[in-house]
């Protein structure tokens, strides 16, 4: 069987509550299919295109993902690290059970902000110090 993953590149702008200041579009990245050795290059370079822009957070919607490795938990903590150099997050959200189970074991539901839906990561997000 042949591994495939998609990443879908969307962006929205954040609603700015009493303040006239502009907020940056926010990147989500909504993922599909197998993170794996063979796939997660896909990911990153999407996720290098959106730091090379300025991106400090980032939406990772990984409801579709149906399985993911040491290889794709190494590329989200490697963002993770970049975003919070840059004073801004990763935020995992609509995780799947099997991807769920695999984050509880290893640690990552303690050091990601994890949404249950994509729209409270944006809401999540649109609250971080601006981007």
């Amino acid at each position: 069987m042949i591994a495939t993953l998609n990443v879908r590149e969307l962006t929205f702008t954040p609603v700015m509550e009493q303040t006239d200041k502009a907020q940056k579009p926010i990147p989500i990245m909504q993922v599909s299919g197998r993170l794996d050795a063979s796939t997660v290059s896909i990911l990153e370079r999407a996720l290098l295109r959106a730091f090379s822009l300025g991106a400090k957070a980032i939406v990772i919607d990984m409801g579709e993902v149906t399985y993911i490795s040491s290889s794709g938990l190494r590329v989200l903590l490697t963002a993770r690290r970049q975003a919070r150099e840059r004073g801004g997050d990763i935020l995992l959200c609509a995780l799947s059970p099997n991807v769920r189970d695999v984050l509880d074991m290893v640690g990552f539901t303690a050091l990601f902000s994890i949404c249950s839906t994509l729209d409270d990561a944006k809401q999540m997000a649109g609250h971080l110090p601006a981007t």
